[in-house]
């Protein structure tokens, strides 16, 4: 007889709820030590298991208990699309590496993931990422981000309007009205795309600017009609600098691939090859224009060279001379001419 807390806990009962709550465990159960544990046979705990395999049939539930012969044990399967080891270990660098969150933040959600590896394998991933995780460099705002996402991912769900306390980059705040459509992660930030309601005009928000926000008590908007159709967007604006689009053309001597991963809209419609490979370039037409696809082009140094349109081209060529007249002492004196990027 087995008794717990002067229960008699002789039943298939509890030795089904024992057996399911070890799995979820991660226990490492035998048939021999079920029987011995519990003073049963181990037909009776073959039968334990195959009662709760029926329990999960019976109610849908997408688990089953299965032998492992490799560990000579059984195991709780989750057929639902439950997260390998290896998907974990890599969701957690991606976490690391793009720096979006706050350390406190960060180290709650990559702590939360480890809780999901299986306990053989939990040291290991805790090795490889340890280091990592001491280096970590949050972004400067170091702004708690995960509620904020959260109650905007549920604003736009809802069609709600909101009143935000907005700070810009340049320390102007505002106060607009605005109807979130869509929450964007571009460079390290998180924005909530919105509508002004003042100017009816889509903009983008740094979420981590939003110095404080209030739901408004206005009707709400349907899903379908405050759709925003976020794929597009990455093609024509991958810099998150809102403005119209046109087809932008330049030659390119750098690695290709880095300019076509980094510009979805891209299509090389032109090759030229060199009698040294290494010097070989490729005509590409993106469709694409703002702030952020110019700094993307002056960061590429002398390997590209505009092609059109024209007030593109101008533009660039306006910002490398002031380049020339920088580092000639023309203009950045303190009391003379400083530089200026283009509008």
């Amino acid at each position: 007889m087995y008794s717990f807390g002067g229960v008699n806990v002789e039943s298939s009962a509890y030795r089904q709820l024992y057996i399911l709550n070890a799995l979820q465990k991660h226990a490492q159960l035998t048939k021999t030590d079920l029987a011995a544990h519990f003073e049963t046979s181990p037909r009776s705990i073959q039968r334990d298991i195959s009662a709760i395999n029926t329990f999960f049939e019976d109610e849908n539930i997408d688990q089953r208990i299965e032998y492992n012969a490799a560990k000579h044990s059984f195991e709780l399967q989750i057929k639902t699309h439950q997260l390998t080891n290896a998907q974990i270990l890599v969701t957690i660098k991606i976490i690391l590496a793009n720096r979006a969150l706050n350390a406190t933040e960060t180290t709650e959600l990559t702590d939360a993931l480890r809780q999901l590896v299986s306990p053989d394998q939990r040291r290991l991933v805790d090795r490889i990422i340890n280091i990592e995780s001491l280096d970590y460099s949050p972004l400067q705002h170091n702004q708690p981000l995960v509620d904020r996402i959260w109650d905007f991912s549920k604003f736009i769900l809802n069609g709600e309007t909101v009143h935000i306390h907005y700070g810009s980059r340049l320390q102007q705040q505002s106060t607009p009205d605005i109807l979130p459509k869509a929450i964007f992660f571009s460079e390290f930030y998180f924005y909530v795309i919105a509508t002004d309601l003042a100017v009816k005009e889509d903009r983008f928000y740094r979420i981590d600017r939003i110095i404080a926000y209030s739901r408004l008590n206005h009707p709400r908007v349907t899903a379908y009609t405050n759709r925003y159709a976020e794929g597009e967007l990455r093609k024509t604006i991958p810099f998150m600098y809102n403005g119209p689009a046109e087809d932008i053309v330049f030659e390119f001597w750098g690695i290709e691939e880095a300019a076509l991963d980094r510009l979805p809209s891209a299509q090389v419609i032109a090759r030229h090859p060199h009698p040294n490979p290494a010097r070989d370039s490729v005509t590409i037409r993106a469709h694409a224009s703002d702030k952020g696809l110019k700094m993307w082009v002056l960061s590429q140094g002398n390997m590209i060279k505009v092609l059109s349109p024209q007030h593109f081209v101008d533009e660039i060529k306006d910002v490398i001379q002031q380049l020339q007249q920088l580092y000639a002492g023309d203009i950045g004196q303190e009391d003379g001419e400083q530089p200026h990027f283009f509008i």
